[in-house]
């Protein structure tokens, strides 16, 4: 016990705690493995350190790691990654009560340099599409481009979820386990139906995108794996999961979509993540006038 009546627990300890309470939450697949990575290679830093007791964590800890992720010349989206996993599990344990109080508390969160989203452009998009050689891949892509769907929503698809004819999908497993309903086109429903018609059998609850290889449910592993092919048969150096997802944000902010309705159908909680894509659409419109506003191009 401490001197405030506050028993004393190992890091791993309190991990595990950590942990359960995620899983008992519902925290996504993707989220735990996002706690798991992040925290761990904390802990072996720690340890490293000669901490392996959570009182032991101080702020000039949780500093200097984050100074030495800097010097390593980590971006800072990664540095601000690890600052919010911790964040998160000392507020936990001080909720729990196996803490007084969090070192992160007297500690600044990194700030995130401010980026332009990288995105497609329509030439390359069709690049990708030509060079995907199955009737999968050409209908993943294309569902990818159409929806914005997260790699971990697209992954956890069931057949039953897609109504081809309305063209509507049922994201089940969203971001905070909130499902939403996103739309596909015409082309992306024509593509979806070519894929399933080629399969040879199939359930409403049976996994939308399967392994051509073991015919199990694709994994991430599977995504990234495609991601490799596609990159390495274009030359196409951002093509990304995520990319699919920044080019839906982007292409529909320029065709004149509201805000508020993509910010619905891309499953986040406020307007925050998309005023950059907001900023880069407002340019292209500056650079579209620049090039053909009406008082200019008469003199």
């Amino acid at each position: 016990m401490s001197r405030l009546g506050i028993r004393s627990v190992e890091l791993n300890e309190a991990y595990e705690i950590f942990y359960l309470d995620c899983q008992s939450r519902r925290l996504t697949a993707s989220t735990l493995r996002f706690y798991r990575v992040t925290l761990n290679l904390v802990f072996k830093w720690l340890r490293s350190e000669g901490v392996d007791r959570l009182d032991q964590v101080t702020a000039h800890h949780v500093r200097k790691f984050l100074h030495q992720r800097q010097e390593a010349g980590l971006s800072t989206y990664t540095q601000h990654k690890y600052a919010r996993a911790l964040r998160a599990f000392f507020n936990f344990c001080v909720r729990e009560e196996l803490l007084a109080k969090s070192p992160m508390a007297t500690v600044t969160m990194p700030r995130v340099e401010k980026l332009i989203p990288t995105s497609f452009t329509h030439d390359e998009a069709q690049e990708i599409i030509k060079a995907c050689d199955t009737e999968r891949d050409r209908a993943m892509i294309l569902v990818m481009l159409d929806t914005g769907v997260r790699s971990a929503e697209l992954l956890s698809l069931d057949v039953g979820d897609v109504d081809a004819k309305a063209g509507e999908i049922l994201v089940r497993h969203g971001k905070g386990q909130k499902q939403r309903t996103v739309f596909i086109g015409l082309k992306a429903r024509k593509q979806v139906m070519k894929y399933l018609a080629q399969r040879d059998e199939y359930r409403a609850k049976s996994p939308l995108w399967v392994s051509e290889t073991t015919g199990e449910r694709l994994t991430r592993s599977g995504l990234v794996h495609l991601m490799v092919r596609l990159r390495n048969r274009t030359g196409i150096a951002h093509i990304q999961a995520h990319t699919f997802r920044r080019t839906f944000a982007l292409w529909s902010l320029r065709s004149g979509m509201s805000i508020y309705h993509l910010q619905r159908l891309m499953g986040h909680e406020d307007i925050t993540v998309l005023r950059r894509y907001v900023a880069l659409a407002d340019t292209d419109l500056e650079d579209a006038h620049r090039k053909h506003g009406p008082v200019d191009s008469m003199l």
